[in-house]
């Protein structure tokens, strides 16, 4: 029987896409949308459009009536399950001192029968409210990738402790941080650094720098102010191909006016396009932002470009308002100003 539900499962699986944790951290309680190609992919272009019929089971945490739930073995772990006829989807339980080993016994359930050909996407949508300090709950799941927000403050505030919760947490796709205190540099070779995306609210706080070791593909950064040095230094540093090699958008928000940064164009070397060529528009997809998995950056129209020296890579650069945009092509210089018109 097992065998002939896993096989029609692996039929449908060809249409489905991925499946995403939504995890609600206020009551620990765990959303599991199955999303799957068939249906318009306008359905998904916003969270709030999933309905229940995408829901595939919810995991919550064990209440006192245990009356109507049924045991099952779930590759060996003993996992508590209610199923009603007010919903269309199974209520896994756990309880708190065995929460990760049922969420493994859950997701590895779904790896036998679904395999590693979709999506797996674990993030907690409502972790900023409300605004205070806690720590994410990140299971070591294989094959999924993490969203994680957090907000630099209390047990956090100590370096240790941030590197520490880092370096025990899978590595994560997109990191969302709001640092509401001071804190020491991290260390070179943090686990922070290995994200795939990060983005940095720093509203009032002149805190550690958070980017100058980034490996990743994208940075976005909301800050009040934002040295100049610092700027120049980043993209120096590109430049040269000492650092920032995965790198493919930066878009860095200050309070600083327009004529703060636009001298900056000149202090990093920038070269200038003739203002009656038509250049193109730089945009990838981005996961800077969560719930639009197929949002794109915003388009880069700009006439001045920097070259990496040691494979001749073109990024556009520009200043709009108080936003600094780097947009870096997959082009070198030649190729590059071929696609001009």
């Amino acid at each position: 029987m097992k065998k002939l539900i896993m096989s029609s499962q692996k039929k449908r699986s060809k249409s489905i896409r991925s499946i995403e944790y939504q995890y609600n951290r206020a009551d620990g309680t765990c959303v599991v949308y199955l999303i799957d190609e068939s249906k318009p992919i306008v359905k998904y272009h916003r969270r709030s459009s999933r309905t229940e019929d995408d829901v595939i089971m919810k995991i919550v945490k064990l209440d006192e009536d245990k009356n109507d739930t049924v045991q099952f073995n779930v590759l060996g772990n003993m996992i508590d399950l209610r199923f009603s006829d007010d919903y269309k989807y199974p209520i896994a339980f756990y309880l708190e001192w065995d929460k990760e080993s049922i969420f493994q016994s859950i997701h590895n359930h779904f790896l036998d029968v679904f395999g590693d050909t979709i999506e797996y996407n674990w993030e907690d949508p409502f972790w900023k409210n409300p605004k205070e300090f806690f720590i994410p709950f990140i299971p070591k799941l294989k094959n999924v990738s993490f969203c994680i927000g957090l907000y630099l403050d209390g047990h956090f505030s100590d370096v240790r402790n941030f590197e520490n919760f880092f370096s025990s947490s899978p590595v994560a796709k997109t990191i969302n941080l709001h640092i509401k205190t001071r804190m020491e540099p991290l260390s070179p070779e943090s686990k922070f650094y290995q994200a795939e995306y990060v983005y940095i609210t720093t509203p009032g706080i002149d805190g550690p720098d958070f980017v100058r070791h980034f490996r990743g593909r994208q940075i976005g950064l909301y800050c009040d102010r934002y040295r100049k040095s610092e700027l120049i230094d980043i993209v120096k540093r590109w430049k040269s191909g000492e650092a920032f090699q995965n790198l493919e958008y930066v878009q860095i928000r200050t309070h600083h006016s327009t004529e703060f940064l636009l001298p900056v164009l000149n202090d990093i070397g920038a070269k200038s396009i003739n203002a009656f060529r038509q250049t193109p528009t730089h945009t990838v997809r981005t996961l800077l932002s969560w719930g639009n998995k197929n949002r794109h950056t915003y388009p880069l129209i700009s006439h001045r470009y920097i070259v990496r020296v040691t494979d001749n890579r073109v990024a556009s650069v520009d200043v709009m308002g108080a936003t600094f945009l780097i947009g870096v092509w997959d082009k070198t210089e030649e190729e590059f100003l071929n696609m001009l018109e």
